[in-house]
């Protein structure tokens, strides 16, 4: 069984994380921290945003730790942004996501090396299509209860009233899916 790469294709626990100020639990993983291009571009659009300035702070605090993925839909988006600032561009974390898992996953891991996808909007469960065997899958809410289960935070349950009190409104589902044993099994704790 080998340890993951931690990839975050979902805008959900970045927002969510950085509405708790609970970013850097991330860190405490000790595992290499990939965000797509878009969805960093998603999260942090809008500077009036608390929980856009959290995340950016979070990323460029952390450059050896936490790496903003390239993909060509973000490349064209950013690109289309400079020729139509206000060109609307929805829908494209989405786009993003899917390029990433299909063209870009092998450039910071191997082909069979396996991958922990953070997500929070359960419509990445349904993109079979994309998912390649060596994914495992995480939501927020199995995060949290898997990190105070290790001792690495003190309670889940802190964290989540935290986002709750935010405002915002997470998705509860608990996932925590192993990348198959017929490719090598994955753990992330």
């Amino acid at each position: 069984m080998k340890r993951v790469a931690l990839v975050i294709p979902d805008a959900g626990p970045l927002i969510s994380l950085g509405k708790a100020q609970s970013l850097e639990i991330l860190l405490k993983l000790d595992l290499p921290i990939y965000i797509v291009d878009q969805v960093y571009f998603e999260v942090t659009r809008e500077p009036s945003f608390e929980d856009a300035k959290i995340i950016r702070q979070f990323a460029q605090s952390y450059p050896d730790r936490v790496n903003i993925v390239e993909t060509q839909v973000g490349n064209l988006a950013r690109m289309e942004r400079e020729i139509n600032p206000s060109a609307p561009q929805r829908q494209l974390g989405e786009a993003a996501i899917t390029d990433f898992l299909s063209n870009q996953l092998d450039k910071i891991v191997e082909p069979l090396d396996p991958v922990l996808l953070l997500f929070e909007d359960s419509d990445l469960t349904r993109m079979n299509v994309v998912l390649r065997q060596n994914v495992h899958l995480l939501s927020t809410k199995a995060l949290l209860i898997g990190m105070e289960r290790l001792g690495v935070i003190a309670s889940e349950a802190a964290i989540w009233e935290a986002i709750i009190a935010s405002g915002r409104t997470p998705s509860d589902e608990i996932v925590d899916q192993s990348a198959p044993a017929t490719y090598g099994g994955s753990y992330w704790q």
